[in-house]
């Protein structure tokens, strides 16, 4: 693993916990998720038992972060760049470098609070995923999952845009044997991915990973597995039009209340668009179903505007890669959508101070 960009691009945050789902919707307090990218903590209260089995405590895991064993809980947030540090830490102590595979496993649609609802009485497999992607931001503001087609396939990921911590190859782990637990809860064990990338370096034994049961290919550009057609189209023994309409009434009250503005949403959509072409404001302002004078005010507003988060996102997903894989400079650019290497080199030095290669 090459070392170019180890440290966080973004300053370091203050760590803090909130109560769920964001219930301080419409409080002073709110204003401060506009800046720091939250969590929802769940996942990790299946952490314990698994550092536990090492020999390790939660505490330990939690130690540096500024957050408490009380603040880790299904219905809590913290700062995503906590929960990123938790895993690396658990993964040093315990041990295991397989320890996001381990938890990713334990893991179900209970973890993703009121969209694992819509999720479980969705009709088909496509549409439960479909909407994990549409609404997954009630979860987690620091990164976004997505759904691509591809071919003859349907393409599911995961990508980072918050900068505030190092780059972690145990979040990727834990993404995708979540992501393959989820859609073996949804489909009763009947599906399994055709191929599996991950963004983050070859383990030094990569004999865990055979568990997630398609070939993996470690270091590519993209955290993310393929699914067929006919697999995405599979009904769901749990589809519930009726349940499926009271839960998305539920999402939707929460999205009216969010309190991440347009430019979370904004960032949100552009990490989920970026490396397939130049993510243009008319394209954002499309999916955001906003017209682009109205999104150019609104990001006004909050002080900034489209070209600044468009660099952050490349930044933070520069950086990534930058860390995590062995890609060339000149594929990295094209990834973030650099015309040439050197133009891309040129942005890399303005968002770091520093080179690419550095």
């Amino acid at each position: 693993m090459r070392g170019r960009c180890s440290r966080p691009c973004g300053g370091k945050e203050r760590m803090l916990s909130l109560t769920a789902p964001f219930a301080i919707f419409g409080q002073d307090p709110a204003l401060e998720t506009r800046k720091i990218a939250l969590q929802r903590a769940a996942p990790l209260v299946q952490l314990a038992p698994l550092l536990a089995a090492a020999g390790v405590s939660l505490e330990d895991a939690l130690d540096g972060t500024g957050l408490s064993v009380d603040d880790i809980g299904p219905d809590r947030f913290i700062p995503f760049a906590a929960f990123l540090e938790i895993l690396e830490r658990s993964a040093t102590l315990s041990g295991n470098a397989d320890i996001g595979l381990q938890l990713g496993r334990r893991l179900g649609l209970g973890v993703l609070g009121p969209v694992g609802d819509v999720m479980r009485h969705a009709a088909t497999l496509g549409e439960a995923l479909a909407d994990f992607a549409a609404f997954q931001i009630l979860n987690c503001t620091g990164a976004a999952v997505y759904l691509h087609r591809v071919g003859d396939e349907v393409m599911w990921g995961y990508g980072i845009y918050d900068s505030a911590h190092a780059a972690s190859p145990v979040i990727h782990d834990a993404v995708i044997a979540v992501g393959s637990a989820l859609i073996a809860e949804l489909a009763r064990g009947m599906v399994r991915p055709n191929e599996i990338t991950l963004m983050r370096p070859a383990p030094a034994d990569p004999a865990p990973w055979r568990s997630l049961g398609a070939p993996v290919r470690f270091g590519q550009a993209r955290t993310c597995m393929f699914l067929s057609r006919s697999a995405m189209a599979r009904p769901l023994t749990t589809a519930d039009a009726g349940a499926r309409d009271a839960a998305l009434g539920k999402v939707a009250s929460y999205l009216a209340r969010a309190p991440w503005g347009w430019a979370g949403r904004t960032r949100h959509v552009l990490r989920t668009r970026l490396q397939d072409g130049p993510p243009t404001m008319p394209e954002v302002a499309r999916h955001l179903d906003i017209d682009v004078r109205t999104l150019r005010r609104a990001l006004a507003r909050e002080g900034t505007g489209f070209a600044e988060i468009r660099d952050q996102v490349r930044s933070a997903v520069a950086c990534e890669l930058l860390s995590l894989t062995r890609l060339p400079v000149g594929d990295i650019a094209e990834i973030v959508d650099f015309a040439t290497p050197s133009s891309f080199v040129h942005a890399f030095r303005r968002w770091t101070g520093t080179t690419p290669s550095a």
